[in-house]
């Protein structure tokens, strides 16, 4: 169900408000003395009448936006509605919290579900955790926008497990204090604060791909797949199928017992079938040094060696 709001005269009693606040600010400091009079006694001078704020022109949705609605309001209800809290006290820094509805044996649920756990001592103790983290420093308890903001996002990597649980909570409070320090920066008028805010910033932001690298690592298990999208085979080559491993660091590849030369016909598989490079006739032969000839070139395959004994 859609609940459509008139921005129209929330607009207007808002611009109200503040051409009245206008008003009396500029009654402020207007009692001034008069030439003749003593210093005690003050007359009201009439303020100068200011121009009300200029309304906001809102036009009406074209095709493209209805569109762009529309699809928006269809991914809306395919998402699943949001895991939210509400603050039901703050008695001495201690925050309460209650569920939306009445079901709150439904509401129990999604919120094991969200910290992918069955101990519920597990999830009070994560959403504590988040709730430290993303109240203000002026705050004893966070406002129930930023609790439910950062069960949010938890809600969001959907942990399957407490491990990731822990570690999608360590991305809640990484992500919102390089958000601070980046406020920071941007705020600081001090070189000096400028760049040391910059920088933890810099290395947070860093932390926090770190933690995202991680817990794909830890869904997949550990293991890299790598997918080859194209592989041409010639005629006459051989191609491998299956798991290659790179040997010892420094690029070295070990090939176990495979020939450096091949024979047969694979030899041929990458030639098309013409000349190989020969004299030109049409012109005069390169001279040879000294001292070589003419012979057949030996082949590339590795001669067996005999181990000597030892002693």
């Amino acid at each position: 169900m859609w609940t459509f709001f008139n921005y129209s005269s929330i607009l207007t009693n808002m611009q109200k408000v503040r051409f009245a606040k206008s008003l009396d600010t500029s009654l402020e400091g207007s009692l001034m003395p008069l030439d003749n009079e003593e210093p005690s006694k003050t007359a009201v001078v009439a303020p100068t009448p200011k121009r009300a704020p200029t309304p906001l022109r809102q036009a009406a949705p074209i095709d493209r936006d209805q569109k762009a609605v529309a699809e928006a309001a269809k991914r809306y209800q395919e998402r699943t509605p949001a895991f939210e809290y509400q603050i039901s006290s703050r008695d001495g820094g201690v925050m309460g919290l209650a569920p939306l509805h009445l079901d709150a044996a439904g509401h129990l649920l999604r919120e094991l579900d969200v910290f992918g756990t069955s101990s519920v001592d597990f999830s009070r103790h994560s959403i504590g955790r988040i709730a430290a983290v993303m109240k203000d420093r002026r705050e004893d308890i966070p406002s129930q926008i930023n609790l439910n903001a950062g069960v949010a996002a938890v809600a969001g990597i959907a942990p399957r497990n407490e491990t990731e649980a822990m570690l999608a909570t360590q991305m809640v409070g990484t992500h919102e204090v390089a958000m601070e320090m980046l406020t920071r920066a941007k705020m600081a008028t001090d070189p000096g604060q400028i760049e040391r805010y910059g920088t933890l910033a810099t290395k947070l932001l860093r932390t926090y791909t770190a933690q995202i690298e991680a817990l794909a690592k830890v869904r997949r298990g550990g293991e890299q797949n790598v997918t080859v999208k194209h592989v041409h085979v010639y005629e006459g080559g051989q191609a491998i199928v299956g798991n290659v491993t790179t040997g010892k660091a420094g690029g070295h590849f070990d090939n176990g017992t495979q020939a450096h030369a091949l024979t047969g016909t694979a030899a041929l598989a990458l030639s098309d079938g013409g000349s190989m490079l020969r004299q030109d006739q049409g012109r005069d032969a390169v001279p040879v040094a000294g001292g070589e000839w003419e012979g057949p070139v030996p082949d590339a395959r590795r001669r067996p060696r005999q181990r000597r004994a030892k002693g």
